[in-house]
């Protein structure tokens, strides 16, 4: 099968743990020209390296990517780093692109695209001539130059580990059924740290949940999906604790097999990828994220009962006391579905606070219904420890049930850091990631 952690290792351009490498080598990686810009005095504090693409952290979520040769279309080429739902425009040579505050700036030197992403440009309005400035006159870069080096071929392993190197995925599924043992939930764990040990607060408008949401898309791509970055309007409101929360756009991630027609039968996975303002959401929601990823990860090379749409829904915590203050991100993908892809959802499951406990909740959003008996009925095919869990409405699956659609949830384990800023990656069990992720794969697998 797919090696998980390989492929998350390729995911990010900005702050997924990789295995070091020495400056003599760092460019070993890169056959076109790359350069070392400085921005305000700012120089690469780390570097990520692939044949054709690097990305440099300059700090305050500053991005520099170097891709080599890029299309004569430059907006498609930045597609998956530029922001979601921002407007871009580009000529021959150079590329601006703009988001509310935030923007990104680049051009074309001897064939090797530089773009700055994640500038704030609000407060600084000459921040973008000084960044076009920083690129044109860029020495070409030596290993010194890119600060921390890492290369997008290794395996993300946990700070005390050594790096292990990995081989490359096979490029073509197998054909064979998927089953509980094809998790790695290496994968769900490396997704945690990442989400919530280095992005932090996703609060559904924030350009941190953008990151996140860029990051999720490139991991769906590398797996083989087509990743689709649905924006999604939400209002201002109260957040929990009494947080106010701003008006603005978060985004969908909807990743679709190849192939995938909407109009046929078909289930649906989603997890939310935001958190309240105050919480880095290590529990809620990023174990959700990181068990959706490691079950497409599976899926990506092996049969399903039916095919599999994954989502990472945008706004799904709550900006009010109602139903319709909350789950923004789910109720927009349903709203969004015609007379006959409604129809051809079958199932829909929801992954939300699945990393804590000994046993999976399995939640109906009445007493009981279809979904929830035939995950329990999974769990018990699989070995996994269950409860069953009625009258739960506090999550995405709601959105479907409340449109007519079949729908459950996994997760929900009360803890104590819940919508709390101590809710890092330390409260996660990968024991509990690993039960919930057999249970699903159990659930998806032919029968």
């Amino acid at each position: 099968m797919l090696l998980v952690a390989a492929l998350l290792a390729g995911c990010s351009g900005d702050g997924d743990t990789r295995s070091p490498r020495t400056p003599g080598d760092a460019l070993a990686d890169a056959g076109f020209p790359v350069f070392a810009p400085v921005l305000d005095g700012a120089k690469a504090a780390s570097s990520t390296l692939s044949p054709d693409r690097v990305t440099s952290d300059y700090g305050d979520d500053r991005t520099l990517v170097q891709l080599a040769e890029p299309d004569d279309d430059l907006c498609a080429a930045l597609v998956d780093v530029r922001l979601a739902g921002d407007t871009c425009e580009a000529d021959r040579d150079s590329v601006t692109t703009s988001m509310e505050e935030m923007g990104g700036v680049g051009l074309v030197r001897d064939g090797t695209l530089l773009y700055w992403s994640g500038l704030v440009t609000e407060a600084d309005p000459e921040l973008v001539e000084r960044a076009i400035r920083a690129l044109r006159e860029a020495p070409a870069a030596s290993g010194d130059d890119l600060g921390d080096v890492t290369s997008a071929t290794t395996t993300p392993v946990a700070p005390e580990q050594e790096p292990t190197q990995t081989e490359p995925p096979d490029e073509d599924p197998v054909d064979e059924p998927l089953a509980p043992d094809d998790l790695d939930v290496a994968t769900a764990v490396a997704t945690v740290r990442f989400l919530a040990g280095r992005v932090g607060p996703r609060e559904a408008t924030s350009a941190a949940h953008d990151r996140a949401a860029r990051w999720v898309a490139r991991c769906f791509t590398r797996l083989g999906y087509n990743a689709d970055l649905r924006p999604v309007g939400v209002p201002a409101g109260v957040s929990w604790l009494g947080d106010a929360v701003p008006a603005g756009r978060s985004v969908n991630v909807v990743a679709t097999p190849a192939g995938f027609d909407a109009t046929e039968p078909h289930l649906v996975v989603g997890a939310h990828l935001d958190t309240v303002a105050q919480a880095p959401g290590a529990e809620d929601n990023a174990s959700g994220v990181g068990v959706l990823l490691a079950t497409a990860e599976a899926a990506a090379v092996r049969s399903t009962r039916l095919p599999v749409v994954f989502v990472a829904f945008g706004a799904e915590e709550p900006r009010g006391p109602g139903d319709d203050d909350h789950h923004f991100g789910s109720r927009s993908y349903v709203a969004a579905l015609g007379p006959a892809e409604s129809r051809a959802v079958r199932a829909m499951v929801s992954l939300d606070r699945v990393g804590v406990g000994a046993r999976v909740p399995v939640g109906s959003a009445d007493d009981s219904d279809p979904v929830q008996r035939s995950l329990l009925a999974a769990g018990r095919r699989a070995g996994v420890a269950t409860i069953a869990d009625q009258d739960q409405r506090s999550s995405d699956h709601w959105s479907f049930v409340r449109a007519g659609l079949p729908g459950a949830r996994l997760g929900s384990t009360s803890y104590a850091a819940y919508h709390d800023a101590s809710d890092v990656p330390s409260v996660v069990s990968p024991a509990q990631l690993e039960r919930t992720g057999r249970l699903l794969l159990e659930w998806l697998a032919p029968r």
